[in-house]
C-alpha cells in the first residue's frame, strides 16, 4: 500500500488521494483513517469474506462508497439492500445500520464521516479491535475536529 500518513494536526492545504480504489484495495486492515479535517474524515475499510461492519449508530453522518465486493446493507435492524461496487449509501446521524460482506471477496469501502468519528491516526486490524477501543474511549476524534460535535 502506498504509505499515506494520516494528518494529526488540522489540515492546512488540499490533500489528493490518487486512485482511491487502489489505495483502499491495497489496505489489509479493517479500518484505516486516511485524513481528518475540522468537519469531516476519510476512512477506508476492508470487510473480510463473511464479515461485517457491526451494527452501530453514529452521532455523525456517514457516506459509504462501495469500491469492490458485494454485500448487504441492513438499516434500522430490518430493511435490507444489496450493495455492489459503485453504490453509495448515505447514513444520517442516529440511524441504526450494518453492512455485511455476502460475496466471495473482501468488501472494500471508502467512507466519509461528517464530522470526524475516529482518532486521526486510527488503524484497526479487526472489527473486534475497533469495537474494544471505541468502548474504552480510545478512538475519539481529535479536539480540533470536534467543533461540529459541540454545536449539537
Amino acid at each position: 500500500m502506498t504509505a499515506y500518513k494520516p494528518n494529526t494536526e488540522p489540515p492546512k492545504t488540499v490533500s489528493v488521494f490518487r486512485n482511491i480504489y487502489q489505495v483502499a484495495s491495497d489496505n489489509d486492515k479493517f479500518r484505516r483513517v486516511l485524513w481528518t479535517g475540522r468537519n469531516s474524515q476519510l476512512v477506508i475499510m476492508t470487510i473480510p469474506v463473511g464479515g461485517e461492519i457491526g451494527e452501530e449508530t453514529h452521532t455523525v453522518d456517514q457516506h459509504l462508497n462501495f469500491l469492490s465486493g458485494t454485500g448487504e446493507a441492513i438499516i434500522d435492524g430490518g430493511s435490507k439492500e444489496t450493495i455492489k461496487p459503485g453504490d453509495i449509501v448515505i447514513v444520517p446521524a442516529g440511524t441504526l445500520h450494518n453492512f455485511k460482506n455476502t460475496g466471495p471477496t473482501p468488501l472494500i469501502v471508502s467512507t466519509v464521516y461528517a464530522p470526524a468519528e475516529h482518532k486521526a491516526d486510527t488503524v484497526h486490524d479487526t472489527m473486534e479491535q475497533g469495537e474494544k477501543l471505541e468502548e474504552e474511549g480510545k478512538d475519539e476524534p481529535p479536539e480540533w475536529a470536534q467543533d461540529l460535535h459541540k454545536k449539537h
